[in-house]
């Protein structure tokens, strides 16, 4: 039992080395035939005489300004059947980008093989000329080992292209120059030195404010109140100081009317908390209809105010009679319409015991 357990072991070994030798020879002589195809590549337009499988460029033009577009033709002659894996182009080729590119969904066939067109539009952004670096192509030949996929890379040549500059001859290096892009540069750890002299200079500003709001002293400035007199007496006041302005010696009538309309218009409105200083006299007459003050009084009031009006917008120049008698009703009303002073409660008790 253990000599037929051995011998079908040797068996498999056997046939496990034979597989690995005839898989290594194929791609020996695969690996051959595509370093010969790679060697020289065909001019373009003789596609249908280059070696299976064989890749070509063409560029036009092979000369261009800085970001200008250059056409690249890559034409590959594939065996019948092969699959073609083309490169990625999200990061370019060399120092070009590719602006846009297309290809054969599928290679054309032919009588000895299938082929292939690739067509890219790329630009170079650096003013010094560049080379195309060799493009690969992964090209899948079935027919490998147990029936897999074979994979070769075919790579186009090399081409270099001519960047023109785009500035005028003999121009100033410092007015035209066109400066290549730097590469990204390593930061490394953020300098915050700035940031703390920031923090620093805010909160001394800062401090300086709250010692100025409150180490400082405050000082209380306390108006003095002026006690206002009674209407009565202010207004017998202002008219004494009014004549000792001797208004109508000079003949100046019309400022006289004024100022004693004013003394009388301001004694009513403090006298019965009126804005009658802000009244016309028709306002103050028809305020009078409710003021419970006397016919009389209201009479002379009145009496007194539109002669005023008169010489003070009518321009009436009054005789000396006439003014005199302006006078009297101001004082008669004053008279008439002056609060009862306000005596102490002892007083009041008094004088009602007296009166019974």
């Amino acid at each position: 039992m253990y000599r037929s357990i051995f011998k079908n072991i040797d068996n498999a070994a056997a046939i496990v080395l034979f597989l690995l030798s005839a898989a290594a020879v194929r791609c020996f002589a695969f690996s051959g035939d595509t370093a010969s195809a790679q060697a020289e590549p065909a001019p373009p337009g003789s596609e249908h005489s280059m070696a299976l499988p064989a890749i070509t460029a063409h560029v036009s033009p092979n000369s261009a300004t800085v970001g200008d577009a250059i056409l690249l033709n890559i034409a590959l002659k594939i065996p019948k059947g092969a699959k073609i894996v083309p490169p990625e182009t999200e990061k370019g080729f060399g120092d070009f980008t590719v602006l846009y590119w297309s290809g054969d969904s599928a290679p054309a066939a032919g009588k000895e093989g299938d082929s292939a067109l690739y067509r890219y539009g790329i630009a170079a952004y650096k003013p010094q000329n560049c080379t195309i670096p060799p493009i690969p192509f992964l090209v899948g030949l079935v027919g490998g080992a147990g029936g897999g996929t074979l994979y070769d890379t075919l790579a186009t040549p090399q081409i270099p292209i001519e960047i023109v500059s785009v500035l005028p001859e003999n121009a100033p290096d410092s007015g035209f120059a066109i400066k290549d892009l730097k590469a990204q540069q390593k930061t490394g750890k953020a300098d915050i030195r700035s940031l703390w002299l920031l923090l620093i200079a805010a909160a001394a500003i800062a401090a300086y404010f709250l010692i100025e709001k409150y180490a400082r002293k405050r000082v209380t400035i306390t108006m003095p109140t002026v006690q206002l007199k009674p209407p009565y007496e202010e207004a017998i006041e202002s008219i004494a100081a009014l004549q000792q302005k001797k208004y109508l010696d000079r003949g100046a009538v019309r400022e006289y009317a004024f100022e004693l309309s004013d003394i009388f218009k301001r004694y009513i409105g403090r006298r019965y908390d009126t804005i009658a200083p802000e009244l016309t006299t028709g306002e103050i007459v028809s305020w009078f209809e409710f003021s419970g003050i006397s016919r009389e009084m209201r009479a002379c009031a009145e009496r007194f105010l539109r002669s005023s009006d008169q010489v003070k917008f009518a321009k009436w120049k009054p005789d000396r009679q006439a003014i005199d008698k302006f006078m009297r009703d101001v004082i008669m009303f004053l008279e008439a319409t002056k609060p009862e002073p306000t005596l102490p409660y002892e007083q009041k008790t008094e004088r009602m015991g007296a009166v019974e």
